[in-house]
């Protein structure tokens, strides 16, 4: 494109409209559940239609939705496995949503979902029939999702008070929000909420139009939703929020900016900027033909006499033909030595360890990289792979040699990166000791075996988290916090039962009480 193209092109960009949405990048998950067609209690009008609403916004906000869309009329084990999807598919992710809709109860001051064929009929029945919104609450946080949104349109009454469940409160309890959590109710905690008249509760109603309305934070969208709902039920209803300080701002659909046409000022100082320093003369008529009472006209008429005065530059003598060079011949170098072959994986030959352990590290060479195996003359080993997508080069090595310097006891070293073998025989073995903080304050950048991500997020939100709590772990990266408990014993307990659950019954050890770690002395 010439100069004068430039030029247009400039003022015609510069006369546009710009306008576009300004979307948060990034990851997002939601899980969103309604339950409307109780088998043994009150049935509900409007929640399925409400997980219908919210899915259809979600959706065009860019979130991607377990199953596919609104999860309705699920029993227990149904829900429990949506909450199991959803907390797979967080892994990685920058935002995870949970959206509830239908009949939701506390009973001990703790907050429960209630299953399509929930029959409770007495408050043991509690933990077997219903499901407990921390489960929720748990699984967000552990996949480290760096912001969590919890919605609750679940505050409507008891509907088994008649049948000895007289213990359950009034509405839902309000909940202490984790690191980087924000929970949302329909109403604020002990009142109840109406299902609504309509094909919608009233909540839900406002919320699924507010979530595509571009330009407000998500604060922003649930104050408004708040005040509107207020307003609809004459201040019947009240929603309300629990929040813990969330870095950043997160928009559903993120502000249209509409920039106004430059004024012919505007335009003139463009044009002149984009001349003023040239040598060309027809730049300088462009400008005058442009604008020819414009502010720079003086300027410019002064220029354009100045370089049309100017004498034409001297043609340059003609140069003499060069004396040719002196032809070289090269010598050529003798060929550089053949680069070393690397060795590729092969579990045949793994030095120290047992016919049985090369068997199992087989599988080492499908594993997706990056990936990592350490090996001791112990006979020790430990291997870490990239399968939850969030596993860095770095990371994958020393959590490797970590895992295996606590089995064995002495430090390791690697033995493969990938599909390279870096051990060229068991007598080049050289150590790769590895820090294993056992004691001391917690810090989230020193917390072993996981990975770089769960240290900045997962570590740090534990860090935060109020009351008693507890952190466990397994050798595998695993791992496991609760917070907000009764007492320390409470904490150790809970931690203890929820990593054994979602580790397989792994190897897990309390690494941290409150503040304090205590890897050492729980080994």
């Amino acid at each position: 494109m010439g100069v004068f193209g430039r030029i247009l092109a400039a003022l015609a960009a510069l006369a546009c409209l710009a306008a576009g949405p300004a979307l948060a990048e990034g990851k997002r998950v939601a899980l969103v559940l309604g339950i409307g067609a109780y088998r043994n209690a009150a049935p509900l009008a409007n929640p399925t239609n409400d997980a219908r609403a919210i899915a259809d916004a979600l959706n065009a906000a860019g979130f991607e939705l377990i199953g596919g869309g609104p999860q309705v009329d699920l029993d227990r084990a149904g829900i429990e496995k949506a909450i199991r999807a959803f907390g797979t598919k967080l892994v990685g992710a920058d935002v995870g949503l949970f959206f509830y809709a239908g009949h939701g109860i506390q009973v001990q001051g703790s907050n429960y979902l209630v299953p399509v064929t929930a029959n409770v009929a007495r408050e043991a029945d509690v933990r077997y029939e219903l499901v407990d919104v921390n489960l929720v609450i748990e699984e967000m946080t552990l996949a480290d999702s760096r912001l969590n949104i919890v919605i609750l349109d679940a505050c409507r009454n008891n509907p088994f008070g008649g049948r000895g469940l007289r213990s359950a409160g009034s509405g839902l309890a309000q909940m202490q929000a984790p690191a980087g959590t924000i929970i949302a109710y329909a109403t604020q905690p002990g009142a109840v909420a109406a299902d609504g008249a309509g094909s919608n509760s009233p909540y839900t109603e406002v919320l699924s139009k507010a979530v595509l309305t571009p330009g407000g934070t998500v604060f922003d969208v649930f104050n408004d939703v708040g005040v509107a709902v207020k307003r609809n039920t004459a201040g019947v209803q009240q929603p309300w929020v629990s929040s813990s300080p969330i870095e950043g701002r997160f928009y559903f659909l993120g502000p249209t900016t509409i920039t106004p046409p430059p004024a012919a000022a505007d335009k003139e100082v463009v044009f002149w900027d984009s001349v003023k320093g040239s040598s060309n003369p027809r730049m300088f008529e462009a400008y005058l033909k442009q604008f020819p009472q414009g502010t720079f006209a003086a300027l410019a008429e002064t220029r354009l006499a100045e370089l049309s005065a100017a004498p034409a530059p001297a043609s340059a003598p003609r140069a003499e033909a060069p004396v040719p060079a002196p032809v070289q011949i090269a010598v050529a170098a003798p060929p550089a030595p053949p680069a070393p072959m690397v060795r590729l994986f092969d579990a045949a030959a793994i030095p120290y360890v047992s016919p049985k352990a090369r068997e199992t590290l087989g599988r080492f060479a499908s594993l997706p990289s990056p990936k990592a195996l350490a090996i001791s003359p112990k006979g020790n080993y430990a291997y870490v792979s990239n399968t939850t997508q969030t596993r860095t080069a770095e990371d994958v090595r020393r959590s490797a040699l970590q895992h295996c310097q606590l089995n064995a006891g002495s430090p390791c070293t690697l033995y493969a990166v990938d599909d390279a073998v870096l051990l060229d025989s068991p007598v080049a073995f050289a150590p790769m000791p590895v820090e294993i903080p056992g004691s001391g304050l917690f810090d989230p950048a020193k917390v072993p075996f996981v990975s770089d991500r769960t240290r900045e997020v997962g570590m740090v939100k534990y860090r935060q988290n109020p009351g008693h709590k507890a952190l466990a772990l397994t050798p595998t990266g695993r791992w496991a916090a609760v917070w907000a408990r009764k007492s320390i014993d409470d904490a150790r307990e809970a931690v203890l039962e929820r990593c054994e659950e979602l580790s397989g019954k792994a190897e897990c050890t309390i690494y941290a009480v409150n503040d304090a770690v205590v890897f050492d002395e729980e080994r």
